[in-house]
């Protein structure tokens, strides 16, 4: 009997378990190792953090999806694979044998190595560390933020509506560059704008030279905090090479468009930890991530069995949207952006689906 091991939880490996559930894949022991039993949606991260909903309404339970679809679950963490040996090692020194293996591990947070994280500090990748990283900076005395990116964006927001409402003192952020600083300069400008009005207090541009225990240096002042939250860019995670797989510049395991490494055809990768050759790297949305699951689905079933296969083509052009609390959001499609309660109901559209 073949094994096949599906390394991460993400979104990907969740549509691959909502198929295994419809139609199994004959004669394949099949295991889910994730390190963690939940998996939470960073697409209701905002509401979370704006009291809208409970823990149990972000996440899914891992282990009980993988019993239903007929999969061994695994509590665990990988530290390198063979592709070799076909051998993964994980953090506990157990050994796990596979024919085949699928990679769905999401990113990590960049420009942490310099960092201490501590009982103050916090990251909330890998994202079950989420919850309990809100609910410290949530109530903290003095919260500061650091990121320029959408999470940041949207969580600051959230987080700020939070406390206003329980009459506690401003949240800050701290951009090293300008907001969404892959946007237009003027799509920056409205949503720092939109952020000050709120009563954030917003830093732009400013380096960031020194972070001590609740303390941190930038350019033109010293900024004390209580609980500090670093939502930075993302970076690949480290398994990829120190596996020595292939990976592009940045770190991230190289892909066809069937979801497969080229030099080893019986690993495959999905989500924002592979990245197709010649395309950038790019974080996903559900409809994305969903879209892989269902080409992984079938090109593991082709691999396995039929032969037949798919390629990977995101072809549907989506509007990016953000939460900015007080159901008040912010959309941009095809160039042109929207402010204001219309673009927060077509979020609460998506996040039901999601739900």
């Amino acid at each position: 009997m073949k094994k096949l091991l599906l390394v991460g939880g993400g979104h990907s490996h969740i549509q691959v378990l909502k198929r295994l559930k419809e139609e199994s894949l004959k004669e394949v022991d099949i295991t889910l190792i994730t390190p963690s039993k939940y998996q939470y949606f960073p697409e209701l991260f905002p509401d979370y953090s704006e009291g809208t909903y409970k823990e149990e309404d972000i996440r899914v339970d891992l282990e009980g999806l993988a019993r239903v679809a007929g999969v061994n679950w695994k509590e665990g963490a990988i530290l390198s694979i063979d592709p070799l040996q076909k051998q993964a090692l994980t953090a506990e020194g157990d050994i796990l044998d596979f024919n085949i293996i699928s990679l769905n591990i999401g990113s990590m947070t960049s420009r942490t190595n310099n960092i201490s994280l501590s009982k103050n500090i916090f990251t909330i990748k890998p994202n079950y560390q989420f919850t309990n990283a809100v609910n410290a900076v949530r109530r903290a005395d003095n919260p500061v933020i650091i990121g320029e990116n959408a999470a940041a964006v949207e969580i600051a927001s959230s987080l700020q509506a939070w406390r206003t409402k329980q009459k506690h003192s401003p949240i800050t952020l701290i951009a090293q560059n300008r907001l969404l600083p892959e946007m237009d300069e003027k799509i920056s400008k409205t949503i720092a704008k939109r952020l000050r009005e709120d009563g954030i207090i917003l830093y732009e541009g400013d380096t960031i030279k020194k972070i001590e225990e609740n303390i941190i240096t930038i350019n033109s002042s010293i900024i004390p905090f209580g609980k500090l939250l670093l939502l930075l860019n993302s970076k690949a995670p480290d398994l990829l090479k120190l596996s020595k797989l292939p990976v592009n510049e940045e770190g991230y395991l190289t892909i066809e468009k069937t979801l497969q490494v080229k030099k080893y055809p019986f690993i495959f990768g999905a989500g924002e930890c592979a990245v197709i050759e010649g395309y950038r790297s790019s974080s996903h949305s559900l409809y994305t991530s969903r879209r892989q699951g269902d080409v992984l689905y079938a090109n593991l079933k082709g691999f396995i069995d039929t032969g037949e296969g798919e390629f990977y083509e995101d072809t549907r052009n989506t509007p990016f949207l953000l939460e900015l609390g007080n159901k008040q959001g912010f959309a941009v499609f095809k160039n042109r952006s929207f402010l204001g309660k219309i673009p927060w109901v077509l979020r609460r559209i998506q996040n039901k689906k999601l739900l």
